[in-house]
């Protein structure tokens, strides 16, 4: 049998993850078999396997692929850069967290909510495929950063908090955490269509970001 290029391998194994980030796409991530990516990618079982181990390796990969393609640490580093103060920081950071959500939803944002329900089920695959994840998710940086600058408005003298700084931390992450939920719930899966609730990530990171500054004590 003759030997392909380093090339072909490559272009085939972009074709296998474009068919399962489809397949991703269109059904949770904890019911995805390797039968549903062998045939969204036209391949035989034999030939799939041949450019990858087992069905984690394929999910490790689109995550990656998916990270690597939403990545905005740049972005959020410039928009702290050229801020006039910690304040406008976290106004501007909590705007683009919402349109972050919102580009990547059906992708990032599916599959890290999805994620989380497959490792409370599968504690081994969890550790199998967080061990192989290698490019970071965007959001999470942001909210690093996001911290950090609230750190420094409190050095600064700019904030003075009416509650303890880990109790605000827990209510920013808890409060994306449950808006990511609710808009993929929503849009990725039709839920909540007949209680006439429109979530709308902008709206609602831009209502989380004026109750923190309220809990900041800024003025």
């Amino acid at each position: 049998m003759p030997r392909v290029s380093q090339d072909y391998m490559e272009k085939k194994k972009n074709s296998i993850l474009e068919a399962a980030l489809s397949v991703c796409k269109a059904k949770p991530l904890y019911e995805i078999a390797m039968r549903d990516i062998i045939r969204a990618s036209g391949l035989s079982q034999g030939g799939i396997y041949r450019y990858y181990s087992d069905l984690d390796e394929i999910l490790v990969a689109v995550i990656n692929q998916t990270n690597g393609n939403a990545d905005y640490r740049q972005v959020v580093d410039e928009i702290i850069e050229h801020s006039n103060s910690p304040k406008e920081s976290i106004e501007k950071l909590f705007a683009f967290l919402g349109e972050y959500i919102q580009r990547n939803l059906s992708t990032v944002g599916k599959i890290q909510f999805e994620l989380t329900i497959l490792f409370a089920n599968n504690p081994e695959r969890q550790k199998k495929i967080l061990s192989n994840i290698t490019e970071n998710e965007s959001g999470q940086y942001l909210v690093e950063r996001l911290f950090q600058t609230i750190h420094e408005g409190i050095s600064l003298g700019s904030f003075h908090p009416e509650v303890s700084i880990e109790e605000l931390f827990t209510l920013i992450m808890t409060s994306i955490d449950g808006i990511v939920r609710d808009v993929v719930l929503q849009k990725c899966y039709g839920m909540f269509q007949n209680e006439q609730v429109h979530f709308d990530e902008i709206r609602l990171l831009n209502t989380l970001c004026k109750a923190v500054l309220l809990l900041l004590g800024s003025k």
